[in-house]
């Protein structure tokens, strides 16, 4: 009989290319697991059954027999139930593909919550974290399934908040979100006929489908078109354990780099939100707070760093990375959540870095001992290498300066202000560059980011939707600039007393944050001293000489591989 299902404690030595099978996302799951990190439970629905659904548009019938075996094997283990009002399991169902594709598929968390689970956690003296998770689940499990845009849970949100005199979602008290919630449901049934499921096997059934559809969704298409993936890779479906960083105040949710994706260095660079879930951190919309007190003393946040308020944390955030770098060899994104002090591990993957920082890395690498000189030429996108010679702003120039953000990716961009797509691709087809102003970005964005010359967030840090995309699409980008007040209906941004209409130029400055009035004046900087060893090592390989270094680069890489 086929098997559609493979559980994270199962051995995949045995599997020939695992990532077609269970996507990166499984795979890395399953390997984790085998190396003991703080994985919460869980199984991967194989890519095949993705391919069968597509054909069929139904599953198998020894399908759900599987599914009903997995969940039992994990009540088992997490000593829960699936659908129990007095000791209940909730599940995650995530995506995953074997090429990384951030925040273009979708997710669905805190399946199986209900009105009884409601209850429950209510007569655990936690009403605060039931109704919080309850508003949560309503809104995420409706828009994937059910097609409900965000607009319409936000505006709901937003006038109550409003009518209510508060400022920001973390203001809401339990009385508030139960009105919230009440309305989210009049919504949802309104839109689909009928009431939201109560039934926890029709929600994880329907939860399985709507994920495996997102592979179908118009940004998916669009992000496969511009990095070259293949249509016919789907997604493998990961199904894991609920672990709650909205618990209480002694949890969180947070991504972390194994090194700084910005400059190189070996050290933690990430970010994170106390009373939050996974969502929170990278949708741009919540501000998050630096991981080590390093990167809290370059920031003018008070707030406790991560390092400060979850010591033993950090300390396993640093033994868990880098013992995730030496086995695969390469810098890691890693997503985590903390629940009640406690640390899990909820992903790991090869992290976007900056062309710069991935030099200084390369070579760090190969003096550790983990890679080789040959695996780093082999490695080098020379397209982005080509950058490292684009212009960086001249520092004699006098232009103002409107405000500073994040430096999320790196580089200097000066061109005309835009907030839609449309207007966008007016500017580029006059072959105009481009800033891509926004409050955040999200996944329906990927095909203005990426026909942009640069982007501009008013919201989000370092690990953001906006910052991740762009690094991977090797775009200029700053994040969080907070003083910057966007007015969409106007089509224009308000900042440093000054509008800024669409289409008037300014520059934003990928390597230091600024953002800047009008086109500024640009010099060509040195070579990195990283791309020059990197070079010497090029020169012991391949004997010929040649003034263009991307024609040696590419000859060298040729030299190697036959």
């Amino acid at each position: 009989m086929e098997k559609w299902i493979y559980s994270f404690n199962k051995s995949i030595d045995e599997i020939e290319n695992p990532s077609e099978l269970l996507g990166n996302k499984g795979a890395s799951l399953n390997l984790m697991t085998g190396l003991d990190l703080p994985v919460p439970q869980g199984f991967t629905i194989l890519t095949k059954l993705n391919h069968y659904f597509q054909r069929n548009k139904s599953f198998p019938n020894e399908f759900e027999n599987e599914l009903i075996n997995n969940i039992f094997n994990l009540e088992k283990i997490s000593n829960c139930k699936f659908g129990s009002s007095t000791n209940p399991l909730l599940l995650s169902v995530r995506s995953g593909s074997q090429k990384s594709m951030p925040g273009m598929l979708d997710t669905i968390l805190n399946i199986g919550f209900n009105r009884k689970v409601l209850e429950f956690y209510e007569k655990q003296n936690k009403p605060l974290f039931a109704w919080d998770t309850w508003r949560r689940f309503l809104h995420m499990f409706s828009h994937v399934v059910y097609k409900i845009e965000h607009f319409y849970f936000d505006e709901i949100l937003d006038s109550y908040l409003l009518g209510a005199g508060l400022q920001f979602e973390k203001d809401l008290e339990v009385n508030d979100i139960q009105e919230i919630c009440s309305q989210y449901l009049t919504l949802i049934e309104d839109r689909i006929g009928k009431p939201f499921p109560e039934d926890v096997n029709e929600q994880l059934m329907l939860g399985i489908k709507a994920v495996m559809e997102s592979w179908f969704n118009e940004r998916a298409i669009d992000y496969r078109r511009i990095n070259d993936i293949p249509e016919d890779f789907g997604t493998a479906v990961n199904i894991q354990r609920m672990v709650f960083g909205n618990l209480d105040d002694e949890s969180a949710t947070g991504v972390v780099f194994s090194r700084n994706p910005q400059d190189g260095k070996k050290r933690l660079k990430g970010e994170y939100i106390i009373r939050s879930q996974g969502e929170d951190i990278v949708s741009g919309f919540k501000t998050p707070w630096a991981i080590s007190n390093i990167d809290k003393g370059e920031s003018s946040s008070t707030i406790l760093s991560l390092e400060e308020k979850f010591p033993i944390c950090y300390k396993e955030l640093e033994k868990f990375s880098q013992k995730l770098e030496n086995y695969f060899s390469c810098v890691q994104d890693i997503e985590f959540t903390i629940e009640a002090g406690k640390l899990w591990i909820l992903q790991s993957r090869r992290a976007e870095s900056n062309i710069e920082a991935s030099l200084v890395i390369f070579c760090d690498m190969v003096k550790e001992g983990l890679i080789t000189k040959q695996e780093v030429i082999l490695s080098l996108d020379i397209e982005k290498i080509e950058k490292l010679l684009s212009p960086i702003i001249d520092p004699k120039n006098k232009n103002e300066i409107l405000t500073r953000g994040l430096p999320a990716s790196l580089g200097v961009v000066s061109g005309m202000v835009v907030f839609d797509f449309e207007t966008l691709i007016k500017f580029k087809n006059k072959k105009q560059k481009t800033i891509l102003v926004l409050k955040e970005t999200n996944a329906n964005d990927i095909k203005a980011m990426h026909a942009s010359s640069g982007i501009l967030t008013s919201q989000g840090g370092m690990t953001s939707h906006a910052a991740v995309v762009a690094r991977g699409l090797g775009k200029t980008c700053v994040t969080g600039a907070r003083d910057i007040k966007i007015d969409t209906d106007n089509k224009r941004f308000h900042c440093g007393g000054k509008f800024i209409t669409e289409g008037q130029i300014i520059t934003i400055n990928g390597e230091n944050g600024e953002v800047l009035l009008g086109e500024t004046p640009t010099i060509i900087p040195d070579l990195p001293k990283s791309l020059n060893k990197i070079l010497i090592w090029c020169k012991e390989i391949n004997k010929n000489q040649t003034d263009n270094i991307f024609v040696f680069l590419s000859k060298t890489k040729e030299i190697i591989n036959q």
